[in-house]
């Protein structure tokens, strides 16, 4: 089974938030592994993981560019 774009956005979040505890994307591909298994009983294949993972990069460089922008180093 396939996962949907909603699904996979939802891992990528759940991967940055690993990220921002564990300061490892290693670890962030395992929790947001093991949050598809445990939310919708789906184990995601490899490239899915990949794609959550790389989206995850792309949310924390956000929440980076954004709070230097807010304390005025943009």
């Amino acid at each position: 089974m396939y996962l949907t774009e909603h699904q996979i956005d939802r891992m990528a979040e759940w991967a940055a938030q690993n990220y921002e505890i564990s300061c490892s994307w290693d670890s962030a591909a395992d929790e947001a592994r093991q949050f598809s298994i445990d939310e919708w009983g789906i184990k995601p294949r490899k490239s899915a993981v990949l794609l959550a993972v790389t989206r995850a990069k792309v949310i924390w460089m956000g929440a980076g560019f954004a709070a230097r922008f807010a304390i005025g180093n943009g």
